[in-house]
């Protein structure tokens, strides 16, 4: 059964420390060790909304109106975002 999500958010937790945001994997054994996904303000925004349920198409459309951006660039951005996190192992979509 594929996990959701709100499901991953529990494997994958948000942690601030040092003034920059990261992403662990709480669930890892450490062997190979899996560094924290570190994370921009923007990275993190897409996050918590991520796990809060957020299709796609309405993050880009709550950070172009929130930043006044082209939705077309923050898209792209996005979409980057998703893709950094399915490298790290979250899988998006499932």
């Amino acid at each position: 059964m594929s996990k959701t999500i709100k499901e991953w958010s529990k494997q994958y937790q948000l942690r601030y420390a040092a003034g920059r945001f990261y992403l662990l994997d709480m669930e890892q054994t450490g062997v190979p060790y899996k560094r924290p996904m570190e994370m921009n303000a923007i990275g993190t925004e897409i996050w918590k909304m991520l796990v809060e349920g957020y299709t796609t198409e309405q993050i880009v459309q709550k950070l172009a109106s929130e930043y006044e951006a082209d939705a077309e660039d923050i898209g792209e951005d996005v979409l980057q975002f998703q893709k950094s996190l399915i490298m790290y192992g979250v899988k998006i979509g499932e």
